[in-house]
């Protein structure tokens, strides 16, 4: 669709909105009626502005590359217009050249989303590029991570509806999202699958039918979805074995469309909740599963309790060939329809996620446990300001029983004095280089980290991180520090390092400086940086994407309104 054209869109639908207003049903008490359309028939414009940019040199001791054109960025202008029950927006995405480690295909620029959604008492119709996620995400999660060039929308169209209390029903179907290509004519425009994707996801509320789970405080939920893919055959041939000296080879008989279910119960009451959740995919073959015509399986299950000052969570989940994509050649974040959530734990801090786990959707057992209790204040163990101990622990490996990952840390959290604070953790991990990234040989790593807060005043505040990783595995023992001094709640000035201590033979010894100056003020953030990374993974909710090492001055701003 033509820029233009959209733009004339958005302006005819902020016209006609008030007139939807026919839809729904009015108020009964007329005062209440005609204050509250006064509001509600208010146009609101909202939007921001992204930007992050990179002025790239080459460092050969750390395997930085100077690109062809020195400075990259990724640049995003959102856009929308909200009344009571028509709401529209789009997207401008300007990444003519993008920043490291983002695929090729990432380039390019102009309007990569828009929707126009109606609402109404009983649901909704979005008709553009549109989100969802059905249950858990193991047959479908659509969404965006700007941080990993991920956006996988499908532009077509969605209806939510609650026709009764207690019932949801989503409804969707479109062409998935891949990467920006210059047509024929010239106009900049965006790339998507050739074929459709199909879904519809039902969830009932069983206690807001019942009154005997309500008096209980409790609640029930059942949830079926159903997704299915349609793609045009490919000639892919299998070379299938050898006789007289010739090789004998068959074309694959791939299946045109590839349904997936998934059903699921989760039930609350008194602190205590327990999800289950099943999920299959019919046969399809892929070259990531190696052209298996094995069909897919996904178990889950999850039990927690809290109470004030304990908390207890024990998860489980078994997957098997559940790489569920709109396109059967597609690699890396491209064409992903669905979604396991991440069990190995989602650290924040620098060594602790140097060798961050990406999961594995053909192969895996995943399960993880945490305890979580706090001492209460004045007590031995709790002092004045109370204590926080987590224990957390998660194990994956194989379905042959290959270890992939393991996890297992201990975090403190106190409140020494009214203007001091500390967070410590100590960690052990083991983590297969081969299985996650194809190459290598397990890490085995001691973690310690001691993170100090100091309040000084309401407008001043420092924080400082002191990390260890101990190893005898790849490079070695590394050491980090950081410094972070924020002032009068519009300042933060950081200062970091990571330094390869060695101790083994491939040790670089190399250091990994970061500066940073960022000032906010009001909706406006502006950070200006230097910095020099290692390469390797960023991770986010088990979908990870690797990122080359990096050296240069870094610029992001960001607005919104």
């Amino acid at each position: 669709m033509k820029i233009e054209r959209f733009i004339l869109l958005l302006a005819l639908t902020s016209y006609l909105s008030p007139l939807t207003s026919y839809l729904s049903p009015p108020l009964q008490a007329q005062e209440v009626h005609r204050e509250a359309a006064s509001e509600k028939e208010k146009i609101v414009v909202v939007g921001s502005i992204e930007h992050d940019g990179l002025y790239a040199f080459e460092d050969k001791a750390i395997g930085a590359t100077k690109p062809d054109f020195p400075y990259l960025s990724n640049s995003y202008l959102d856009l929308g217009i909200r009344s009571r029950y028509v709401s529209a927006g789009l997207r401008v995405e300007l990444n003519l050249a993008p920043l490291p480690g983002y695929d090729s295909g990432f380039k390019g620029a102009g309007v990569s989303n828009f929707y126009v959604k109606g609402e109404c008492r009983y649901g909704a119709i979005t008709i553009g590029d549109v989100y969802a996620q059905f249950g858990s995400g193991f047959i479908l999660r659509l969404y965006e991570d700007r941080g990993l060039g991920l956006d996988n929308s499908l532009r077509g169209a969605k209806i939510d509806l609650t026709p009764y209390k207690g019932i949801r029903l989503q409804l969707l179907g479109g062409k998935q999202r891949r990467y920006w290509q210059m047509y024929d004519d010239k106009a900049w425009g965006f790339n998507y699958s050739r074929d459709a994707v199909l879904g519809a996801d039902l969830e009932l509320d069983i206690d807001e039918w019942s009154p005997r789970l309500q008096q209980a405080g409790a609640t029930l939920m059942f949830g079926a979805s159903w997704v299915s893919k349609y793609q045009r055959d490919d000639t892919i041939i299998a070379h299938v074995n050898i006789q007289d000296g010739y090789q004998l080879s068959d074309r694959y008989n791939l299946p045109l469309w590839v349904g997936a279910m998934d059903v699921r119960a989760q039930f609350q009451m008194k602190g205590w909740s327990a999800l289950i959740e099943y999920a299959f995919k019919a046969n399809d073959p892929t070259w990531e599963n190696k052209y298996s015509y094995h069909p897919g399986h996904t178990f889950y299950a999850s039990l927690s309790y809290s109470r004030s000052g304990f908390s207890v969570l024990l998860q489980a989940r078994r997957a098997e060939n559940m790489s569920f994509r709109s396109d059967r050649m597609a690699s890396s974040v491209v064409g992903q329809l669905n979604h396991l959530p991440a069990f190995a734990y989602q650290h924040t801090y620098t060594l602790t996620s140097l060798n961050a786990y990406s999961t594995q959707l053909t192969s895996e057992w995943a399960f993880q446990g945490e305890v979580a209790y706090t001492f209460k204040r004045n007590t031995k163990m709790g002092g004045k300001y109370g204590t926080t101990l987590k224990l957390h622990a998660s194990h994956i490996r194989g379905l042959d029983n290959t270890p992939y990952h393991t996890d297992v840390h201990l975090e403190l959290n106190k409140k020494l004095t009214r203007e001091w604070s500390l967070n410590a953790m100590l960690m052990y991990q083991y983590y297969n280089t081969y299985i996650v990234e194809g190459h290598g040989e397990p890490i085995q790593a001691g973690i310690a980290v001691a993170d100090v807060k100091w309040a000084l005043h309401t407008n001043v505040q420092m924080r400082a991180e002191l990390q260890y990783l101990y190893s005898r595995d790849d490079e070695g023992q590394w050491l980090f520090a950081l410094y972070e001094l924020s002032l009068f709640h519009k300042l933060q000035l950081t200062l970091s390092d990571m330094y390869n201590i060695g101790g083994v033979a491939d040790a670089s010894h190399e250091h990994y400086w970061e500066a940073a100056a960022a000032f906010s003020h009001k909706a406006h953030r502006l950070s200006l940086g230097y910095k020099r990374s290692i390469a390797g993974f960023n991770c986010s909710g088990g979908v990870c994407r690797y990122f080359p090492a990096q050296k240069g001055f870094v610029l992001s701003y960001n607005f919104s309104w």
